[in-house]
């Protein structure tokens, strides 16, 4: 049976995805701080939701959490990570830029290490459409600047592109980058 490694496994497009895992006869780790930018009582019943499967394990931590990801990895071996754990929101990394700072980019760094020493077959982590920051050309592609962001939550966002990038050549890990525009659908935030 393949593992999957969901951080984030709460958030909206996390639990959606485990499901399918789920579904697809994966075994699910997930990883999940329960943070509380927006309802965490809808997080837990997502949570509950997950847990019904016998295939489905959790970790409620923080993925910053330096040493965390090094002993999931160690023990799970993950043939596929999907990173989607982060802190969101562009007005809210005004309020809270250092939230950002560790989710986000501590985060990654420590699920990138991890990686680095337990080397899964595929990685996808997941970023935003913030990053094409002041762009005006609509719609935007693939191949638009990104060297512009307009908000705190953008500029760390595209740091963990740049990282990733960066981890994937120098240590031949498989990186597939997602930059995720506007999500919605059931078990949605309101």
């Amino acid at each position: 049976m393949r593992t999957a490694l969901v951080t984030g496994s709460s958030g909206f497009i996390g639990y959606h995805l485990c499901q399918r895992l789920l579904h697809d006869g994966f075994r699910v780790v997930g990883v999940d701080n329960l943070s509380d930018y927006y309802d965490v009582e809808l997080k837990r019943r997502r949570q509950a939701m997950l847990q019904k499967h016998a295939g489905f394990t959790v970790l409620n931590s923080a993925i910053e959490t330096k040493g965390l990801l090094d002993e999931v990895f160690a023990r799970e071996r993950p043939d596929v990570v999907v990173h989607l754990a982060a802190q969101a929101g562009v007005r809210h990394s005004l309020e809270d830029p250092r939230s950002y700072l560790e989710s986000n980019m501590m985060g990654t760094f420590e699920l990138l290490e991890a990686a680095r020493s337990f080397p899964p077959g595929h990685m996808l982590l997941a970023s935003t459409s913030s990053v094409y920051g002041a762009n005006k050309e609509m719609p935007y592609t693939e191949t638009e600047r990104t060297d512009h962001q307009m908000s705190f939550y953008a500029a760390t966002k595209k740091a963990t592109e740049c990282m990733a990038h960066s981890y994937a050549h120098l240590y031949d890990l498989p990186v597939t980058m997602f930059r995720f525009f506007t999500v919605y659908g059931p078990w949605g935030r309101p």
